[in-house]
């Protein structure tokens, strides 16, 4: 090897024969690099076009960056899709695959103002912030360093008016473009790029009122939008992330230039391990929603309408990759989706705090069996690219097996009798704790930790309702009614629910109805 390339270094080759040992050095540590999986979690990635296990580069820390938005305008729930699917998965990542998430978002700026704003609708959706958060305004040094390593290797060449572009034609003859590409766009011809495919990495300023910064190679101007990314990347993390993810609208060619532009600074053949691409959220007509489109939603419009949990929940029982359909439907599902669970961890907590007038019992070993079998399955969805759809249905069954055990007539065993409250406390902890892993704050509270106010006016009622409705049924079995009886047993609890209610500051004013015809018609 090194009798061939000595000749080539004295006949004045030495600027080719750099590049080249730097882009072998480049493939040799992509290749050797000791990457670890990520047992158990397979996400689809856009490079190889389907699923594939997640490897990081250092155990169980995964890097991620997400492409942020150009804050000129307040952000719409277009953008929020994509950030709280993210959000998403990076739960998921955390607290089911023992991952140490390391986030990084950037801002392509225009306003400070909006700026704020979309920070504020990320707190407001329930959405982590990541742990860094750069501005390209901040990145002018680093992305003319940048730029000057790729003039120098013959990567990218000025243009007369000061402006730089990325070489595309000379790039394709050391490494691969189009990795990204979509099928559905025409093949190139790599072999014959042409100028006119090149794209821009510093673009010279047309007038002396818009920002811009003097670069070493003279003409003053303002970095092209890929570059900007690469180098802020690059210098938060260096030649190698673990995970970039964007909006599919960013996969070609802004993540394909990205790419690019690393492997030519690095001198590598990869530069992204996983590439994640969420897709979009359309209206009923199918038309996606745009603020140049003028059909958009502010984040700050939905919220006052609907919660950030029952938008939430729409991300979870679809398809981050399917897009989503903005319509009446999906917001009723989302909400009986939302309701159902906060009406099961409910009646769950009243159930466990009334365990002395428990009456009849439960199978615990039915729950328990289902608990375990319910945890492995959910564990399986979450690392099939994030299926939180199958994963919710799973706890949506284990759910309606509970409720069932609960609201069961089954005669109490007085010899041996079993209530089943470990089982049903186990369920509404994990069904808590699943909630809570997808960001659902107001909803997963565990059955210990429920001790407010409000948690016990709710209980009160929801006994007062358990215990009229355990009357309706049993006097469904009896083809006599005795009304003597349930007269009793009906103003004792509608006097036992005032007086609870007493004690918390609440007064009930009592108004005359004829209960014993109300529930006759139960019969």
């Amino acid at each position: 090897m090194a009798s061939v390339l000595l000749p080539h270094l004295a006949l004045g080759r030495k600027l080719y024969c750099e590049a080249f040992i730097k882009t072998y050095v480049g493939l040799m540590q992509f290749s050797s690099a000791s990457l670890n999986p990520v047992p158990g979690l397979n996400v689809f990635n856009s490079l190889s076009k389907k699923k594939s296990q997640v490897f990081t580069k250092h155990p169980n820390v995964l890097t991620w960056y997400i492409c942020g938005p150009t804050v000129y305008d307040y952000s719409h729930i277009g953008h929020a899709w994509c950030y709280v699917n993210f959000d998403i998965m990076k739960r998921i990542m955390e607290q089911y695959f023992d991952l140490n998430v390391v986030q990084k978002l950037d801002f392509k700026e225009v306003s400070s103002k909006y700026e704020i704003a979309f920070l504020n609708d990320l707190d407001n959706l329930s959405v982590q912030r990541p742990n860094v958060l750069t501005k390209v305004t901040d990145f002018i040094p680093q992305i003319i360093l940048f730029i000057e390593n790729l003039l120098h290797q013959k990567l990218a060449y000025t243009n007369e008016d000061g402006s730089v572009y990325f070489n595309l034609n000379a790039y394709s003859k050391k490494y691969k473009y189009g990795k990204l590409k979509p099928s559905l766009i025409p093949q190139m011809d790599v072999e014959n790029l042409n100028c006119n495919e090149d794209f821009a990495l510093w673009k010279a300023a047309k007038s002396s009122l818009e920002p811009s910064w003097s670069p070493s190679w003279g003409g003053k101007g303002r970095p092209g939008w890929h570059i900007e990314c690469s180098a802020m990347a690059s210098h938060i993390f260096g030649s190698w992330v673990d995970v970039h993810s964007g909006g599919i609208d960013l996969l070609f060619p802004h993540h394909e230039n990205e790419e690019a532009q690393c492997c030519a600074y690095h001198g590598i053949s990869q530069w992204v391990g996983h590439w994640i691409h969420s897709n979009l959220l359309h209206l009923p007509n199918g038309a996606k929603m745009s603020k140049s489109l003028k059909n958009s939603i502010t984040v700050k419009e939905f919220l006052q309408t609907y919660s950030a949990e029952q938008f939430r929940m729409m991300c979870v029982i679809s398809n981050y990759r399917n897009g989503m359909d903005f319509t009446e439907d999906s917001l009723r599902l989302a909400k009986e989706m939302l309701d159902t669970f906060r009406k099961f961890i409910t009646e769950c907590r009243f159930y466990i705090r009334n365990t002395s007038s428990c009456q009849s019992s439960i199978d615990s070993n039915l729950l328990f069996t289902a608990l375990e079998e319910t945890k492995s399955m959910v564990r399986v969805h979450l690392g099939d690219d994030f299926n939180t759809a199958q994963a919710t249905s799973v706890v949506q069954k284990l759910v309606q097996l509970t409720r069932k055990e609960i609201h069961a007539l089954n005669t109490l065993n007085t010899t041996n009798p079993n209530c089943g409250i470990a089982a049903v406390a186990s369920v509404s902890n994990f069904v808590s704790k699943y909630l809570n892993s997808l960001g659902f704050m107001s909803i997963g509270i565990s059955v210990d930790s429920a001790g407010s106010d409000s948690a016990s006016i709710i209980d009160d009622f929801v006994g007062f309702r358990s215990q009229i409705r355990q009357h309706a049924l049993a006097m469904k079995k009896n083809d006599k009614i005795d009304s003597v009886n349930t007269k009793k047993i009906l103003l004792t609890a509608c006097d036992k629910l005032r007086e609870d209610l007493k004690h918390k500051g609440i007064q009930l004013k009592v108004v005359m109805l004829d209960l014993l015809q109300l529930f006759s018609s139960v019969n």
